[in-house]
């Protein structure tokens, strides 16, 4: 195959002659997007390529909403855990799709522009307005995450001649300040789930920091009571109305902690009362292995835990907080107690240093603050 070049106003194009449906030959033009004549070069090249390995692809058929979904349901989807991928889906499907295709319908992908891409997060963002219901920047940067994914899917597979994602300005993201009960609530709290299903996901939790999808997957088999430890090795979470069993996050959310006495006590005493529930339900007993269960042995499910944990603030009159909190609250107390933020980084489970001191810096900053007083005091004493 053979092909020329062309300069039409600032960009060159590449004129070949292809073959049509009907076998008829016919001129067609492509613009390279380069400037310089190097780099349309090399793109002529690359291009006759695919058309002598028949791999060429017409790209003023290719929409972009199109192409988007189809990276999203045959690129990524078996290259992401299925609780990522249904995140990406529910951005791409509910926000961004339907966003192109009311505000540039027949927009295609060798069209899409930078400005085309700032106005979706400028329309998307709920800036400092609490009565606009739009998007935080945190979740933006999400969106933008898979955008810029598929366009970079695009680029490597040269059917655009640059990423128009690396060329817009997100809202800054907010900084996180996490919620968390002092040692006082956290006792109350105890006292507030005495006896109801999530008492043993609670307590748990509370001492361990683990996240929910950690302490609803925990099952006794990860429990060794002659070594004194405990381990995260798998994880019960939600996707949509089906609940999975999953690895850790991460490679450092797979880990084994020490068996906390108090918690060792309590889980004794808590699988002496399963016991007898076995015998009473008989064949009845869904012998899962779970620690957090209903009497019957049946795992509680996330969403179960998350109403009736927000049920029990309620009637009990404590602060309002997310179950996840409870992680951040046992992460607070550790600091103040003096453990550094790289062992509260082990403990937690955290892959990077920088997630744990984003999240704590302000608490650490806090029991620097009082370090900082109780050396100014002890110089206004020699005086």
């Amino acid at each position: 195959m053979q092909g020329t070049l062309k300069k039409r106003g600032q960009y060159w194009y590449i004129i070949v002659d292809l073959k049509t449906n009907e076998g008829k030959r016919k001129q067609k033009w492509i613009n390279t997007k380069c400037e310089k004549k190097p780099d349309a070069e090399k793109f002529l090249r690359a291009t006759l390529t695919e058309i002598d390995n028949n791999n060429f692809v017409d790209t003023k058929k290719i929409y972009f909403t199109d192409f988007m979904q189809d990276w999203l349901n045959n690129v990524i989807k078996n290259k992401v855990e299925r609780t990522t991928w249904d995140g990406y889906e529910i951005n791409v499907n509910r926000h961004i799709i339907p966003f192109f295709k009311d505000n540039y319908k027949g927009l295609l992908l060798k069209d899409v522009q930078p400005i085309h891409i700032q106005k979706y997060y400028n329309s998307k963002y709920k800036g400092s307005n609490s009565d606009n219901k739009g998007l935080s920047a945190n979740s933006l940067s999400k969106h933008h995450a898979n955008i810029k994914c598929t366009l970079d899917y695009a680029l490597r597979i040269n059917l655009i001649s640059y990423n128009p994602a690396d060329r817009i300005e997100l809202p800054k993201k907010e900084k996180f300040h996490a919620n968390y009960y002092t040692l006082e609530q956290i006792e109350k709290l105890f006292e507030a789930c005495k006896g109801t299903e999530i008492e043993s996901a609670v307590f748990i939790t509370a001492h361990y920091g683990f996240r929910r999808g950690e302490v609803l997957g925990l099952k006794y088999d990860a429990i060794n009571f002659e070594e004194d430890t405990i381990t995260i090795r798998e994880t019960r979470v939600r996707v949509g109305k089906e609940v999975i069993i999953k690895k850790p996050k991460s490679e450092s959310s797979f880990r084994t902690l020490p068996l906390i006495s108090d918690v060792e006590i309590y889980l004794k005493s808590l699988l002496a009362k399963q016991e007898e529930n076995k015998k009473h339900y008989g064949k009845d007993y869904n012998d899962s292995g779970y620690v957090c269960c209903w009497d019957d042995g049946s795992p509680l499910r996330t969403d179960y835990l998350n109403h009736k944990f927000s049920k029990i603030l309620k009637n009990n009159n404590l602060p309002h907080i997310r179950f996840h909190d409870l992680r951040h609250s046992t992460a607070s107390y550790l600091i103040k107690n003096g453990v550094d933020l790289k062992n509260i980084q082990i403990w937690l489970g955290h892959a990077d240093f920088s997630t744990t001191a984003d999240i704590y810096s302000h608490i650490d900053m806090e029991m620097k603050q009082n370090t900082a007083t109780k050396i100014n005091d002890l110089f206004k004493k020699k005086k």
